[in-house]
């Protein structure tokens, strides 16, 4: 977002909170309870998120040639490389040989060998080592290159797709988002680390804990609800994306000063939902990335949670004071938002109330699951029937 941007949603924001409110939608939503547990729903769902554009992390995180990254992508192993020409790509992480993992984690490498044989491969996925290779035919070894996946740049961020041959065009995906995602430069920021979290949560159930800051003051009360305000929130959607911008306690300190002297980030953080399964927060010293996958049944999901920072980090200290703020985060949604879901989980699965309410003052919660069960309709237009 631009310094217009920011004034104008720090204007709204303000208005809000004066008047003691927050946007509203026309009319609350019921959302019925078996979309959090039914199989076939589920099994469409899973379709949905597979088949959309993946953000999976900083373009930072392959910082130059001859770098590469391993992610875990809704169970596909895939292998991030920026070989000599620049270019980002995405493999399989699987070796041709006896399909061992070629890589782990993250680094630097002209040539990766997999730990089983030494089969080795150079950035662009093509077989360049193979020990022994009397022992095999040339088209099953040295002639072979891996899967590739397309993979792209874009905003800063690295994209791919899980099928391979698929056209992956992130920015029609992301529509009127896209310039407004790439005016925060997230490329030049600094990269911190990955968690991951496995829970026994619905994976919409989980995003939904990011929809909406009006459970702050209980679920929050000593960690997030102490900087910033609860029930508040300017809302903006964006095609099937929307914006959340939250209110920091900081925004009553504004008082009277002319607007030219605003710093915009001291009094807001910006969450942005990136349709299907994606959050980023925005703060004035990082911006995290939530990637949230369905797991192998409607009660089931995995969070991976990345951070970056946007000033350097050249020093021990710096580093300690960001990772520091990665775990604070880290720990409320892992302990605070995900252990209540788990509970709201496990009441879901009982059958034993039809529908949640989404209020009037939830504009994000109604208007991602709008846009998923409308997609759906597509996708399967005999087999969703519900609003």
């Amino acid at each position: 977002m631009n310094r217009d941007e920011l004034i104008d949603v720090m204007r709204r924001a303000m208005k809000l909170r004066a008047e003691q409110t927050t946007d509203m939608t026309d009319t609350e939503r019921l959302e019925p309870a078996a979309h959090y547990t039914d199989p076939e729903r589920f099994a469409q769902e899973r379709e949905l998120v597979r088949a959309a554009p993946q953000l999976v992390g900083y373009s930072r995180e392959l910082p130059k040639p001859g770098t590469y990254a391993v992610k875990d992508v809704m169970g596909t192993p895939v292998l991030l490389t920026r070989a000599k020409d620049g270019k980002v790509r995405a493999f399989h992480n699987i070796c041709r040989h006896r399909q061992a993992p070629i890589a782990s984690g993250c680094g630097a490498a002209q040539r990766l060998a997999c730990p089983y044989h030494s089969w080795t491969y150079d950035l662009t996925g093509k077989v360049v080592g193979v020990p022994g290779d009397e022992g095999f035919t040339p088209e099953q070894s040295v002639a072979a290159r891996l899967p590739e996946l397309p993979a792209a740049e874009y905003a800063g961020f690295l994209w791919l797709g899980l099928e391979p041959g698929a056209e992956l065009d992130v920015a029609a995906h992301l529509g009127e988002l896209g310039p407004q995602l790439e005016s925060w430069a997230f490329g030049t920021w600094n990269p911190i680390g990955e968690k991951r979290l496995d829970v026994p949560v619905n994976w919409k159930l989980a995003v939904d804990t990011f929809a909406e800051n009006y459970h702050f003051a209980t679920v929050h009360a000593s960690t997030f609800a102490t900087i910033a305000l609860s029930n508040c929130t300017v809302f903006d959607s964006f095609g099937p994306h929307h914006r959340l911008v939250f209110p920091l306690r900081a925004i009553d300190d504004v008082g009277d000063a002319p607007e030219d002297e605003w710093v915009p980030l001291d009094r807001l953080t910006v969450i942005y939902a990136i349709y299907p399964n994606v959050v980023l927060s925005v703060t004035a010293v990082n911006g995290e990335i939530f990637r949230v996958y369905p797991g192998s049944r409607p009660g089931e999901s995995t969070t991976f949670h990345q951070n970056a920072w946007r000033f350097p980090l050249d020093t021990a200290e710096a580093r300690a004071g960001a990772e520091a703020v990665f775990d604070y985060a880290h720990h409320t949604v892992r302990d605070e938002d995900y252990a209540l879901a788990t509970r709201l989980q496990a009441n879901l699965e009982t059958g034993l109330s039809p529908h949640l309410v989404f209020g009037r003052n939830e504009p994000g919660l109604q208007h991602r699951h709008a846009v998923l069960t409308h997609a759906l309709r597509r996708l399967h237009p005999q087999g969703e029937t519900q609003p």
